[in-house]
């Protein structure tokens, strides 16, 4: 009798492997397409029968090289087979027979004598329940049409949700892919338009170019500035963005699109297309169907979303490039995928657990985890670590836990990585391992292979030594001098890179080791606040010197605090072994801006004075060149607004890095006191200019618990020869700073009513406000809203940068 097909076998390994006996090796994700078919009907109809002969209890062996097999077959294919459809079907049945069997297919050609019309016309013909399931057969027969109906509509209906797997899986690709092609032309676009708006050219007088009236933008023009303005800038719960609401970063309204966009694509395409009918033969009830094409649905989606995760979680990452975007929007891509991939990945074991139970097969559920089935085991292990990934990554532990947080986040992520190996090594490589879990092994080791490269370019440099007998060469490696400055509570990082051929500017960020500690794989990353090239007494060749500025706070900064005050004295010095990696980040066009607004809060002064910096080297440039010369900016004004805690900071940097330039009519420095009052000895250079604007800025940013930095303009050996420079005697601070000609006001400064000021300043003229902020989060915030209320939608007249580092 032929079996009534109500149930699987019973093998308990067969009942996941379902699926793996319905896959092509060489097509995506194994599936099958709709002409390949009618051959696997075949293999589901006679497969369930012994054949005696060679290869005996050998599944594959006996259909593809047992003659009353095969007869029986390719009688029931030219029988019910569509014309088109045999060769088609044939072809897979030979590749399955090779690959699973690791036997060749015998053809029809040779059986041609019995298959002829009047052969197959004569051979008995059984329907359901007319041979018993597991019994000999030796002699050819062929399949009822009642019966090869049922099981093509079964055969079909799995096909088709496998297909249906795979296409949506590589849908969501297609969502990405066209995503970053987005930004890849909106890149390639604004690098365009700042090379066309680079530069000026001065006339006779020099006064380089002069402001017009504002001509009204073409449509493309005003459409732009529409979406920049209510799409782009704002963030989707204004004026919240940098700040938390419940421990979550919300995103810009353009970031929400995508990321709600993707969360609905992933979970419509894992629930759509989904069917089941009583008679199949596979699972006979419909609830049992529809939980495994659930199951297998969500197991595939999420499977494929692994290279997504690992694509936007690397520094080292061709898309960041190509497109321009932070590090920080790639950050919340790849947490939402990630969060997406672990909610299919739960509802994969959801419906395999409702799928047994359904199917009648609760034995075996219970079974798998009494025999400890590695595939089954792991795979359950592989949706733990899932979710505590996910649950470790909120942003209440990242802060709480920095250090550790990058070292359990990468170990989770290995052993995710070799669990779902093992879960899926029971289908094919080319089925899940190869394409999405090899993949995202490449784009990992891409990733780590660069940041070698990095460290090994910036850290390691042979030079040829021209001192002395000039013999041989000699390896310059990375040297690091670290300063605390007590009074002001800040650490001065000075790094010599081993090799100074890099090209340091505004905007860059370096990650710093200390390889001979315990713990040398931590990296924290800090801004590059200033550089210089001084010559150096052993080599002819000029040392680089990298500065960063520190805020000290836990962790390791809290070390190089303590490792500084072990040395003693008033200005707290240590040289420990440090390694570079970078330079990270990409510079702002600000020089295409007008006017540009620089809003520091804390030590997020180091954030924006390098654009300062930038800013005297371009003019100096311009008025080297002379009348009718190229002027490489065409700012005509800068604003400072810094407010920090600590009136010794203001002061280190106000009579250090800006001293000389305070008193230049193109830069405007606004200093603000924002934490205890000052003595009234001191008071005499400090005015009150209390505010009851809600943009605070009494913190630093911390993107990382210890990954802020300021700036200064002297190497640390000029600080050390100024006998404790700034710090010492607050008078002799005083009486500096009123020659100096700036002022420290007490009191938060008013920096909202500044934006709209400058705003109002270029309102109908051609000039356009370039604004950056890098400081508190409420800060940040609170300037990109009124940024955004102040954006022309005739065109792009302000434009608002982050100095932010998202992780």
């Amino acid at each position: 009798m032929i079996p009534s097909y109500t149930r699987l076998t019973a093998a308990a390994t067969a009942l996941f492997l379902a699926g793996a006996v319905h896959v092509q090796a060489d097509t995506p994700l194994g599936i099958a397409y709709n002409n390949q078919e009618c051959g696997l009907v075949m293999f589901d109809v006679y497969g369930e029968f012994e054949w005696p002969g060679d290869y005996y209890g050998d599944y594959y062996g006996s259909l593809c090289t047992n003659p009353n097999a095969l007869v029986s077959m390719y009688a029931s294919m030219y029988t019910y087979c569509l014309p088109e459809d045999i060769e088609p079907g044939l072809d897979i049945m030979n590749e399955w027979c090779t690959e699973y069997g690791e036997v060749e297919l015998l053809r029809p050609s040779e059986f041609a004598a019995n298959l002829t019309k009047e052969a197959i016309a004569a051979l008995p013909v059984y329907g359901e329940g007319d041979v018993e399931e597991g019994s000999n057969v030796t002699a050819p027969f062929l399949m009822s049409k009642a019966v090869f109906d049922v099981t093509r509509r079964s055969e079909h209906a799995y096909d088709w949700e496998q297909r249906l797997h795979a296409y949506y899986t590589f849908a969501c690709y297609g969502f990405w892919a066209i995503i970053l092609l987005f930004g890849v032309v909106q890149n390639i676009t604004y690098k365009i338009i700042e090379s066309r708006s680079s530069y000026v050219y001065t006339d006779a007088e020099g006064s380089g170019r002069p402001i017009n009236n504002a001509k009204p933008a073409n449509i493309f023009g005003r459409a732009a500035a529409v979406v920049r303005k209510y799409v782009i800038m704002p963030s989707a719960l204004p004026p919240y963005h940098q700040q938390r609401i419940m421990g979550c970063t919300i995103p810009t309204r353009a970031e929400t699109f995508v990321v709600a966009s993707y969360w609905i694509i992933g979970i419509v395409l894992g629930a759509v297309n989904i069917h089941g009918f009583n008679g199949n033969i596979f699972w006979s009830g419909s609830a049992s169907q529809i939980w495994r094409y659930i199951s297998d649905r969500t197991g595939t989606m999420s499977y494929g979303n692994l290279p997504l995760l690992w694509i936007f979680s690397g520094r080292n990452n061709i898309f960041l490039w190509m497109t321009g975007w932070s590090f920080g929007t790639f950050n919340i891509f790849h947490r939402h995928i990630a969060r997406l991939a672990t909610l299919q990945a739960i509802m994969h074991s959801i419906g395999y657990t409702a799928y047994y139970f359904c199917a009648g097969y609760g034995e075996y559920y219970f079974l798998y985890f009494a025999e400890r089935e590695l595939w089954w085991t792991l795979g359950v292990s592989a949706t733990v670590v899932m979710s505590f990934l996910i649950i470790f990554s909120f942003s209440y532990f990242r802060a709480k836990l920095y250090e550790n947080f990058l070292i359990v986040h990468i170990v989770l992520s290995v052993l995710l990585l070799v669990f779902l190996y093992y879960h899926t090594a029971i289908f094919d490589l080319e089925d899940y391992n190869y394409p999405f879990i090899l993949t995202a092994c490449v784009i990992w080791g891409f990733d780590r292979f660069v940041r070698l490269v990095r460290q090994l370019y910036i850290n390691l440099h042979v030079r040829r030594n021209t001192v002395g007998n000039g013999k041989g060469g000699r390896i310059q490696t990375t040297k690091a001098t670290v300063t605390y400055h007590e009074a002001a509570n800040i650490l001065t990082v000075d790094v010599v890179p081993g090799n100074a051929k890099i090209f340091p500017g505004p905007g860059q960020h370096y990650f710093l080791y200390q390889p001979l500690t315990i713990v040398g794989w931590e990296n924290h990353p800090f801004t590059l606040a200033w550089w210089n090239q001084t010559s150096s007494s052993s080599s002819t060749d000029d040392d680089l010197h990298l500065q960063f500025w520190v805020r000290p706070y836990d962790g390791w900064t809290k070390k190089l605090v303590k490792q500084c005050k072990a040395k003693g004295g008033s200005t707290l010095t240590t040289a420990p072994a440090m390694l570079l990696e970078g330079p990270y980040g990409k510079a702002e066009p600000l020089h295409t801006f007008d006017q540009v607004l620089l809003v520091a809060g804390g030590s997020g002064i180091a954030g924006v004075l390098p654009y300062l910096l930038d800013y005297v080297r371009r003019v100096e440039r311009g008025a080297a060149a002379g009348a009718n010369g190229k002027v490489p900016t065409r700012t005509r004004n800068i604003t400072i607004v810094w407010a920090d805690r600590s009136e010794a900071f203001i002061r280190f940097i106000a009579d250090g890095v800006l001293a000389g330039l305070l008193n230049r009519p193109d830069i405007n420095v606004a200093f603000h006191l924002t934490g205890s009052q000052p003595a009234v000895a001191d008071a005499s250079n400090i005015a009150s200019t209390a505010s009851s604007s809600t943009d605070a800025v009494d913190s630093p940013v911390t993107p990382a618990e210890d990954a802020d930095a300021t700036v200064g303009e002297k190497t640390v050996q000029q600080f050390d020869s100024e006998k404790g420079g700034v710090f010492e005697n607050t008078a002799d601070l005083n009486k500096k700073s009123i020659a100096a000609g700036y002022r420290i006001q007490a009191g938060r400064p008013d920096v909202l009513s500044t934006v709209r000021k400058l705003t109002q300043s270029i309102h109908g003229t051609d000039a356009r406000l370039g604004v950056m902020v890098c400081g508190p989060n409420d800060l940040a915030d609170n300037v990109r809203h009124v940024v955004a209320q102040n954006m022309e939608t005739t065109r792009e007249s302000i434009e608002y940068f982050e100095e932010s580092f998202g992780w």
